[in-house]
């Protein structure tokens, strides 16, 4: 009788899970936008808005796209995924300040402007701060305390 050997499964951290969380979050939102834009192409022509329907349909698909990516790697258990996600998070905040800055010109969105410059950016922090476990510069800090004390 043949023993198969159990599968090893590596644990993925609660930080790695809940950065993963919020990037399919970001990303189903921008799926909605980019299928919304599909579904209802027609009416957005016909009232004529801008920056156009086409430019909704784009921008729903890279941010989609975007963050759907980051949210697969994030899962993976190698470290090589760290950079490429960060990358991918800032790459998504900067798609976002510039939909944001250029392009959202109702009352509603310039009125929330700083609010969700400050929001999304505060959000990324946080997210890279999870993905290399605490700020980056802090941890360096603390690394020369520990070597000069030897």
């Amino acid at each position: 009788m043949n023993s198969i050997a159990p599968l090893t499964h590596s644990k993925i951290s609660k930080s790695r899970i809940m950065v993963a969380v919020g990037a399919f979050l970001v990303s189903l939102s921008a799926w909605m936008r980019f299928f919304l834009s599909l579904v209802n192409w027609d009416y957005y022509r016909s009232l004529q808005i801008q920056p156009g329907a086409a430019y909704l349909l784009v921008y729903g698909l890279v941010s989609a796209l975007v963050y759907t990516s980051a949210g697969i790697l994030v899962l993976i258990p190698d470290d090589k995924w760290k950079k490429p996600v960060s990358i991918l998070l800032m790459a998504g905040l900067v798609i976002y300040w510039i939909d944001r800055i250029c392009f959202a010109r109702s009352i509603e969105a310039q009125t929330a402007l700083p609010f969700s410059l400050f929001l999304s950016a505060g959000l990324t922090l946080l997210a890279l701060c999870l993905l290399n476990r605490g700020i980056p510069g802090r941890r360096l800090k603390n690394w020369n305390e520990i070597n000069d004390r030897k």
